[in-house]
């Protein structure tokens, strides 16, 4: 058959748009590729999520944020940042209480059971605790997975670790930090400098008072964790303060009852923290993220990092350590609750988008496959504690905090004996639960 000229032109016409097309469709020639999102629950309209979060910069997700519309293309977002944890947990409640508040929030660890009401869980179309644990360490479900729902996934982590003067330790002749608590008692005994008055001059170690001590809450959770309580009530109403949380809080207040040999702290100090920063203690119990306020106070503090001493170190089913951090969730009123949770599993789940906020925050790593490979670094000690950090369900960690501090003093002062103040510290925390549905 004889085309004409014509004929031939379009023809070949023709073939070349199909051959543009063919390579097109293969990603051969660039930007012609299909770029519509392929999962059939994700919508193709314009969504707007509003996010609130604590301490964070938007600098922190601009980066992410753009890299996630450069493929979701109808998404925006919009972020809100709030300094104080106190304020922010407030002003949450009170937008969320007058349906105002954001699609997206984050949330801290201790939170969840007090505020599992206000959360919109993640679709198992997206997520499923399983990959939560295959993920994260086992805290984070612990912590974020409640009665099979997960109500959020963390940004990052943070521990309790020992931090102490390493001046101090020369000048006392201790070569190594205590990494048990019968030996912290030891190095407590060698440090401590206290006249026949019984005025400390030299402070071993923040620990034993109600107020001043930083952190008090969550290192008398550890310490009971480490001897074998549960702190939660084991038929699951409420908590108990069995034998073990007892010998924990004997343990406690002994380095600030005058009569005891290891007397070492009072509420006369400033804070933890600052006591420390200022020389005048050599050990203090606190989270990475304090770090950089020690050196902030005194640049020129000769200071390292030990994990947290304990119990029996040698039985692993002992070994417990106290995590604090934050995660995102779901607000149960937006209108927007699948797009939400992807934007969280794409921030938190992805190692390079993680590195991204990691990088610009100067926090460490949630993510199982990170935290392998920061082992060995320079935040060894933090990162391994990750591994081996245990929690419990607290139905308001502030008014939690308040009753274990006031526990503390009432004991201390005579008010009250020990047996007495834990038991009245039980009942009053007790009648902060609620059932979990």
């Amino acid at each position: 058959m004889n085309f004409s000229k014509n004929q031939l032109i379009v023809i070949g016409i023709v073939g070349l748009v199909v051959i543009v097309f063919v390579l097109g469709l293969f990603g051969v020639i660039p930007g012609f590729k299909k770029t519509a999102v392929s999962d059939p629950n994700f919508p193709t309209g314009a969504v707007t999520l509003e996010m609130w979060g604590v301490g964070d910069e938007f600098s922190a997700y601009s980066d992410i944020v753009k890299g996630y519309q450069g493929v979701y293309k109808n998404v925006r977002l919009n972020y809100t940042k709030f300094d104080s944890a106190e304020t922010y947990e407030k002003e949450l409640i009170n937008a969320l209480a007058e349906n105002r508040g954001p699609d997206i929030f984050m949330v801290h660890s201790s939170w969840i059971y007090q505020h599992w009401g206000k959360m919109y869980p993640a679709s198992p179309l997206l997520l499923t605790p399983q990959i939560v644990a295959q993920t994260f360490p086992a805290v984070v479900s612990k912590d974020f997975v409640l009665s099979g729902n997960i109500f959020a996934l963390p940004l990052s982590m943070d521990a309790l670790a020992l931090i102490y003067n390493k001046d101090i330790f020369n000048a006392k002749s201790i070569v190594f930090p205590p990494k048990t608590w019968d030996e912290f008692v030891t190095d407590v005994g060698k440090i401590r400098e206290i006249d026949q008055n019984k005025k400390i001059s030299l402070s071993a170690a923040a620990l034993g008072a109600a107020y001043n001590v930083n952190n008090l809450p969550d290192i008398l959770s550890v310490l009971a964790i480490q001897s074998g309580s549960a702190i939660n009530n084991p038929s699951g109403d409420g908590i108990l303060f069995d034998d073990a949380f007892n010998r924990t809080v004997q343990f406690y207040t002994q380095f600030s009852d005058p009569i005891s040999p290891y007397y070492t702290w009072n509420e006369s100090f400033d804070n933890s923290l600052a006591s420390f920063a200022s020389g005048k203690t050599a050990m203090i119990l606190d989270y990475y993220g304090s770090l950089n306020e020690v050196k902030n106070r005194n640049a020129y503090l000769n200071f390292g990092i030990a994990a947290l001493p304990q119990v029996n170190p040698q039985n692993p089913s002992q070994v417990a350590n106290r995590t604090s951090y934050w995660g995102l969730a779901v607000s149960k009123q937006t209108a927007n609750p699948y797009v939400s949770w992807h934007f969280i599993k794409y921030l938190t789940t992805n190692p390079q988008v993680i590195g991204g906020y990691l990088s610009s925050t100067g926090k460490l790593p949630a993510v199982l496959s990170m935290i392998q490979q920061n082992i060995g670094g320079d935040n060894d000690v933090f990162v391994r504690e990750f591994l081996t950090a245990k929690s419990w369900y607290q139905a308001d960690p502030q008014a939690i905090g308040t009753v274990m501090r006031g526990m503390i003093n009432d004991i201390l002062s005579g008010k009250i004996n020990l047996q007495s103040a834990i038991k009245a510290a039980e009942e009053s925390i007790n009648k902060l639960y609620r059932p979990v549905q």
